[in-house]
């Protein structure tokens, strides 16, 4: 004779086993890497806008390339003597959005003559550190390590997959920090070109060389439609805003 507590066991079991891999069944589903995008911003300094910047992210399968163009137009060129091309690899998975490397070519107008400059950030797995190439300098290499143009879209990333905002550190020329976050996922309403009523949340982050703010859309898996930096040595603060709805590449 079964009794009711035996028949029910393995039901029981099932029931339970089942659960375990619907719930990881949809934390795998949830997971999503950044689609490909091309977007214009607007670029403020000091209360005036100086022109726009263009970012733009194609991938071939798990290997992308981020892009920024930034230059001054004409009549701004008077002030603003310099123009920006910065090129950043990212390896982008369902997981993880890496960080591999950042070139910038920097174009400086002075005096008639034209002055060109590279420089090279490359996260070296071999020695396991990040190098400037051409000033033959090093740190240490963590996991999560973004230069200025990809710390938005690596806190996209992690934002839209619910990943917790640790362990994160700003990487440049001069050298490496941690973040530390003070604001998150904050709700603020803003009126943008495109979206006069655009819902956002707000990332207020810093360390001892900046001091930044981030809005991230929701409804735009989370992209970054305004970010606002203020460089702590220099007391100068720049604005990126998105001008236009999101483009394919």
């Amino acid at each position: 004779m079964i009794t009711t507590s035996q028949n029910t066991a393995p039901r029981a079991i099932c029931t339970g086993l089942f659960a375990v891999l619907l719930s990881s069944f949809a934390s795998i589903t949830k997971a999503q890497p950044l689609p490909e995008f091309k977007a214009q911003f607007d670029i403020w300094v000091m209360g005036f806008n100086i022109g726009e910047a263009q970012h733009k992210m194609t991938c071939q399968q798990q290997d992308c390339l981020l892009t920024s163009i930034a230059e001054p137009p004409g009549w701004v060129k008077r002030f603003i003597n310099e123009s920006a091309v910065e090129k950043i690899k990212i390896k982008q998975s369902d997981t993880d959005f890496k960080w591999l490397s950042y070139k910038k070519f920097l174009t400086r107008r002075k005096s008639g003559d034209t002055i060109n400059k590279t420089e090279t950030l490359v996260r070296n797995q071999a020695n396991n550190q990040i190098d400037y190439v051409e000033e033959q300098r090093s740190w240490p290499n963590p996991e999560r390590v973004y230069d200025v143009i990809s710390i938005a879209y690596g806190l996209q990333f992690l934002v839209l997959n619910e990943k917790p905002l640790d362990d994160i550190y700003l990487q440049d020329t001069k050298g490496q920090q941690k973040l530390k976050f003070s604001t998150s996922a904050k709700p603020e309403t803003l009126n943008l070109p495109f979206n006069y009523r655009a819902k956002t949340q707000r990332y207020h982050f810093h360390n001892d060389k900046i001091d930044a703010k981030l809005w991230l859309m929701p409804s735009l898996n989370y992209f970054p439609v305004k970010m606002i930096v203020l460089n702590k040595d220099t007391d100068r603060k720049i604005e990126l805003e998105l001008n236009q709805k999101l483009k394919r590449p």
